[in-house]
């Protein structure tokens, strides 16, 4: 009987793992009144009981043969079930340096940035957007730019197929997932009021 539930549970692994497996990458074109200024990707990769994910973000918009605005952002998240459990940010806007490390500890998660350090709820999440769970009503979030907790108010509206998610106050954003909460458009406003969305690439 022993050998049997042994060779039973060898048999359901792959399904688990299979289970398991990283999402696929997601890639976007970041488009600007219409025109294409860069590209926002998000990577992932299971290690170590972890889900891990890199976000890539290249941004420059040129006007006149001049670049007149340049953001770049690398963040490396790690995931164990809902909870995160680490975090490192690095960024640059127009020659400004921004940086943002978070760790799961006992009692919440400890976030380092530029706007100081602070002891945020468990299930504090960041806004990297690919995670349609982290933007559920209430839940703590923060901005990885800076490092700082912000409070901004949800709204979840349901679609056919997909869920869009507004987020208002600040830039303010809206953000769409498909009904197996992929993330598949972004929309907001830029720093000089112009309009800027997400395509799939």
């Amino acid at each position: 009987m022993t050998r049997r539930r042994l060779l039973l549970g060898l048999a359901a692994l792959p399904a688990a793992r299979a289970a398991r497996a990283a999402p696929p990458a997601i890639a976007f074109r970041v488009m600007r009144q219409g025109a294409p200024v860069g590209t926002h990707a998000v990577r992932f990769r299971e290690e170590e009981g972890l889900l891990r994910a890199r976000t890539e973000i290249r941004i420059q918009v040129r006007l006149a043969g001049f670049t007149v605005y340049r953001f770049t952002q690398d963040t490396e998240e790690a995931w164990r079930d809902d909870r995160l459990v680490a975090l490192a940010s690095r960024s640059d806007r127009n020659g400004r340096a921004g940086a943002c490390e978070a760790r799961a500890e006992a009692g919440g998660l400890r976030l380092r940035g530029a706007a100081g350090e602070v002891l945020l709820p468990p299930l504090a999440s960041p806004l990297t957007w690919w995670r349609a769970a982290s933007l559920a009503p209430g839940l703590p979030v923060f901005d990885v730019r800076e490092g700082r907790p912000v409070s901004p108010r949800i709204e979840r509206i349901a679609e056919a197929g997909r869920q869009r998610i507004r987020v208002l106050g600040g830039e303010g954003a809206e953000v769409l997932y498909d009904a197996a909460g992929t993330w598949i458009g972004f929309a907001t406003t830029g720093e000089d009021g112009s309009a800027v969305s997400y395509e799939r690439a």
